[in-house]
């Protein structure tokens, strides 16, 4: 429908008047405002700009609103600088909320909803432009702030000091900035009632049996080592036991000494995505990063979601690596590395013999927590920050030596602990906690609450326990080794029934080793065993499949693994060769030990011959 002629006139009688009220506004406008600045507000609050046409210049409303940047932000988190803008506002005499605006969305203006609906841009293609202008030009004084946005130690100045929530222990004037969930890792940045404080944070050894809490005592502490030390520690903590055993509670008085920690809120748990424990692992460095709950599911999904969370987590700190980033353009943006401590708790423990020997296991048994004394301890929980806080600052004031003499008492702990039929991580972990249960000690003694035959004991008690978990994970390890694991399955399916291994030349069904009707996975001789290899991996993964699990290993890998055990025979480098079976040659798995397949084999065989 067309316009009516009345409206059209309306419209022109209202341009002009706006027309004419611009003008007015103009003439009425200091001479020094308009040549010292191309914005300006208007009476009614708007903001303009000075448009210049030919006969002179006329205002042109931009927005209702004006702004400015009064703060530009740094953000250092150890890795890169971000930046961003703190800006303010107001409408006519009403003032908007300051909102925080990173520096590299500012020109776009897209940051504006969070002003809400009454903020207006007046209609025009450059509008957007000016506006930004306009809020650089009028932007004068701001203030320059630079956060940290992680925990631990940094070199400000030249001088070392330790992050956290409250600021910085050992260094003025440092601001820290962590998220929402993690602002509660708040120490106090000079210790109170320091030597209650740290006989509170001692007793923690005695709410328990010791050989579950010296070693997470020892963790603990151990956590503001992380970076200081060279290599850094190259495992994490792990409370396991059954529901009910007080597993969360001891976490979570073990993160009480980093800040106020009461509950489980906020904790990382397995229902957390990957991407965000691995950026918490960034951020928390030099503290002690918590992962609640490993717990069974009756949906397989479920377990095989957390077991494959738990692998990714446990080798990041291990390895004290991360997933690869890009930037926008391709080029790499880098990783986030961890840089702390973990420690989880679960009433399932990882199964990959790799991963696990990654973990230093601290096993919970019903009565090994004394309820009452760990009742009274955490009625003093508010005291451990201030023992945290005295460490960290001892640490300050001999972070040099203890960097310079670490590597060499490393190496003598690590041999010390070695033994031959142990996993080469285990002595490592062992070398790692006692140095940390020895530092720990002599800031005890340095603040006088240990004496020097107290001193000597409990050195020597942290050493016994740490060899024997040392002794009880190399046994965990001997459980989960993929060879055992291989044995146990065929010795399980031969029992079953569901496979056989016929004999190499004789087709004699009293000399078949499993079940008549089992499907063929090999034969035998007096010396060897020849698996023909897709019908034996065909049996291995549908076992696995039926149980519920996986085998761990893809089977060249395996295969590799059996040869450098040299329990098969390997020509030119091949590990399946070819033997002469039964008038042909067939390609088989020439295994060297016929054990592998149990007592039954040789009771077969003996059957046979009688």
């Amino acid at each position: 429908m067309e316009p009516s002629l009345s409206f059209l006139k309306r419209w022109s009688m209202d341009a002009e008047t706006l027309k004419e009220e611009l003008l007015k506004l103009h003439e009425e406008t200091d001479e020094n405002q308009r040549q010292d600045s191309p914005y300006f507000i208007d009476n009614s609050g708007y903001l303009c700009r000075w448009k210049q046409l030919k006969d002179g210049v006329i205002p042109v409303r931009l927005a209702n609103f004006e702004a400015q940047i009064s703060e530009e932000i740094t953000e250092d988190d150890g890795f890169e600088l971000t930046h961003s803008y703190g800006i303010e506002g107001r409408i006519k005499n009403k003032f908007l909320p300051k909102i925080e605006v990173p520096a590299s969305f500012f020109n776009s203006l897209n940051w504006l909803h969070k002003w809400g609906s009454q903020v207006i841009l007046e209609p025009g293609q450059a509008n957007k432009d000016y506006v930004r202008h306009a809020i650089q030009v009028r932007s004068n004084g701001a203030r320059n702030l630079t956060y940290f946005t992680h925990t631990g130690w940094r070199q400000i100045q030249g001088g070392w000091c330790y992050l956290t929530g409250g600021g910085a222990i050992g260094r003025d004037a440092v601001s820290v900035k962590l998220s929402k969930e993690l602002q509660r890792y708040y120490l106090p940045l000079k210790p109170e009632n320091e030597t209650e404080s740290i006989k509170i944070s001692l007793s923690f050894l005695d709410i328990g049996k010791r050989a579950v809490t010296i070693p997470l005592f020892s963790l603990l502490h151990l956590s503001p080592l992380t970076t200081i030390l060279e290599p850094m520690p190259n495992f994490s903590g792990y409370i396991y036991g059954e529901t009910g055993l007080f597993k969360t509670t001891l976490a979570i008085l073990l993160l009480s000494h980093f800040g106020s920690f009461d509950s489980i809120n906020n904790l990382s748990n397995f229902d957390d995505t990957a991407n965000a424990l691995e950026k918490r692992a960034f951020i928390l460095k030099d503290t002690l990063h918590i992962i609640d709950d490993f717990c069974p599911s009756i949906k397989r999904i479920d377990v095989q979601h957390k077991e494959n969370l738990a692998q990714r987590i446990i080798r990041a700190y291990s390895n004290r690596t991360a997933r690869g980033r890009l930037n926008p353009d391709a080029s790499e943006k880098g990783r986030y590395e961890p840089r702390g401590m973990l420690l989880m708790t679960g009433e399932e423990i990882v199964s990959l013999q790799s991963t696990l020997a990654r973990l230093m296991v601290a096993e919970i048994s019903a009565g090994d927590i004394d309820k009452d004394r760990l009742t009274e301890f955490q009625m003093k929980a508010h005291l451990l920050p201030h023992a945290m806080s005295s460490y960290i600052s001892w640490l300050k004031d001999h972070i040099q030596e203890i960097k310079k003499s670490f590597p060499k008492q490393f190496i003598q702990l690590r041999d010390k602990a070695f033994k031959e039929d142990t996993h080469r991580k285990l002595p490592e972990q062992v070398a790692f906690l006692q140095f940390a249960l020895d530092t720990v000690i002599s800031w005890m003694v340095d603040k006088g609450i240990l004496v020097e035959n107290e001193a000597l004991t409990l050195s020597k008690e942290g050493w016994d326990i740490f060899i024997e978990l040392s002794n009880k994970q190399s046994e965990r390890l001997e459980k989960e080794d993929p060879v055992r694991r291989f044995e146990e399955i065929i010795q399980t399916l031969i029992t079953q029934g569901k496979v056989k291994i016929e004999d190499k030349d004789i087709p004699d069904s009293k000399r078949v080793i499993g079940g008549l009707q089992g499907e063929l996975i090999g034969y035998y001789d007096d010396f060897y065993l020849y698996f023909l290899p897709p019908a034996l991996w065909h049996s291995l993964q549908r076992y696995c499949i039926a149980e519920g699990s996986h085998f761990p290993f893809y089977k060249n890998t395996f295969y590799r693994m059996l040869a450098n055990r040299k329990l098969i025979e390997v020509k030119d480098g091949r590990h399946v060769i070819s033997e002469w079976i039964r008038g042909k040659t067939q390609r088989v798995l020439k295994f060297i030990d016929r054990g592998i397949c149990g007592n039954e084999a040789r009771e077969v065989r003996n059957d046979s011959e009688a």
